[in-house]
């Protein structure tokens, strides 16, 4: 069965469960978000019964583990998990009314369900087994960062602060496993969530950042404080409009202007949550829209340039977003996104950060989908370091028939296009991993620093926190 099916339900299934949070079950808005889960629920049941399973933070489909469906929904996980769901059974064609009871149940609205209809909780126990696949415990450490990320969002909402101690603690757990495997770290950086943007992002940024430091030689101590304001970057954006943040053309002047201020709310809750200690993830805050030339915003003085941790996070930052789908424009390929950071090489970008990072992820990035001369589909896993020879698995043929993954090595000159993953229903990350390919992508990747680059971007720990107070300075002066 296709997984994004099973996306499908569960997705549907969250939004439904959210529109009864807001609106009664009677009200149009419920109707049609019952409407659209009864629809995605019949597409996913069948003759048979299917089994969607819960165990160790993950949802199993008849007894096969989702992986990174687990990811994607990991709040819903949690919301059924809190209401003692451990497997929901799908038996034959749905009824419609009892969709909209099994909705209410989940969403808290009701204690009672009826047993013994189409739909059936905790009667099937087809979970066997946890997450031990090669990637789990690095999936699980994204996953708690996720989650931490969603905690801080509704405390902040909540209570207008939050704490730096969790956020540090998720984010050392996380530098922790992807040291070790930079590459599957870039690889895991391709998932994405529509619905939940802001915090897959900051995931996916840290993630990317990270590895670009460590590849450049910066040690775990100096990467935790990077990870920490990757993370956080966008932190100031809770106190902008949803409306402003996801408007589809271009911003007038007063909407340029909110925007505008998110970085010093952004740093300025850093430090008013973390105080001294904290002062690189705030300056991170603070200036990763500054760009290299200085003609961002806030604007530094002329002669400052930001802040190296700052400079890293702008790269990783611009090219997940480049490559993720928003509401208001279509995603990029990753080749795009490499170009369009070497072409603001020196202006908004540093251009050591930029060869750095092209480098590590090679000129079509782990999880890149190539469609070759001769026809077939190819899914990069990764490179060895000769841009011209690239590994990953073949999925479909040149006759247009998808098949079961199988490794192969190609070399640059056999490619025609690179295309959009989900253009063509693929979630690369997923895909590599059950193809077993992991195992290799695991395997750190060997950094071919440049020593000149190393003394021009000037790693010094002292330094860095010396610029970081210096950069800080300005919070006072915008206010």
């Amino acid at each position: 069965m296709n997984e994004s099916i099973v996306q499908n339900f569960l997705k549907q299934l969250q939004a439904a469960m959210s529109q009864l949070n807001l609106y009664p079950a009677n009200h149009p808005n419920s109707e049609a978000a019952l409407k659209r889960g009864w629809r995605a629920t019949t597409e996913l049941a069948g003759d048979d019964d299917v089994v969607i399973g819960l165990k160790g933070y993950a949802f199993f489909l008849n007894g096969e583990l989702l992986a990174y469906t687990s990811l994607m929904y990991a709040n819903l996980y949690q919301d059924l998990s809190a209401r003692e769901v451990e497997a929901i059974t799908l038996a034959g064609e749905i009824d419609r009314a009892e969709f909209a009871q099994f909705v209410q149940f989940v969403a808290g609205d009701t204690d009672d369900f009826p047993t013994g209809g189409t739909i059936r909780i905790n009667e099937s126990r087809l979970v066997e087994g946890d997450d031990t696949s090669a990637f789990a415990d690095l999936r699980f450490s994204y996953s708690g960062v996720v989650g931490t990320l969603r905690t801080l969002d509704h405390r902040i909402a909540r209570e207008g602060t939050f704490e730096m101690a969790p956020v540090m603690e998720a984010v050392e757990e996380l530098i922790d496993q992807s040291l070790n495997a930079n590459a599957a770290a870039l690889l895991l950086s391709t998932v994405k969530s529509h619905d939940e943007y802001t915090f897959y992002h900051s995931v996916n940024t840290c993630l990317m950042a990270v590895a670009t430091g460590q590849y450049l030689g910066l040690t775990q101590k100096d990467l935790v404080p990077i990870g920490a304001g990757a993370m956080l970057h966008d932190i100031g954006k809770v106190a902008i409009s949803p409306t402003i943040l996801n408007h589809p053309g271009r911003l007038d002047r007063e909407q340029w202007k909110e925007i505008t201020i998110h970085p010093q709310e952004g740093a300025q809750a850093i430090m008013a949550a973390g105080g001294p200690g904290h002062e690189v993830a705030a300056t991170i805050a603070l200036e990763h829209h500054a760009r290299f030339d200085g003609l961002g915003y806030p604007r530094l003085g002329p002669d400052e340039r930001p802040h190296l941790a700052s400079r890293l996070v702008a790269v990783s930052d611009v090219y997940d977003a480049i490559t993720t789908r928003r509401s208001y424009r279509r995603a990029e390929t990753p080749h795009r996104a490499l170009q369009i950071l070497l072409q603001g090489a020196g202006g908004a970008f540093d251009p050591d950060i930029v060869k750095a990072f092209i480098s590590l992820m090679g000129i079509y990035p782990p999880g890149s989908v190539l469609s070759l001369m001769s026809g077939e589909l190819v899914v990069i896993s990764h490179h060895t370091g000769d841009f011209s020879e690239l590994r990953g698995v073949l999925v479909r043929t040149a006759a247009g028939e998808d098949i079961e993954p199988e490794p192969v090595t190609i070399h640059e000159s056999q490619v025609g296009q690179q295309i959009l993953a989900e253009s063509v229903g693929i979630e690369p990350a997923a895909l590599l991993d059950r193809a077993g390919v992991a195992e290799t992508v695991l395997a750190p990747a060997v950094p071919q620093v440049d020593e000149g680059a190393i003394e021009r971007l000037g790693v010094d720990e002292e330094a860095l926190k010396d610029q970081a107070t210096r950069s800080l300075s300005a919070i006072v002066e915008l206010d």
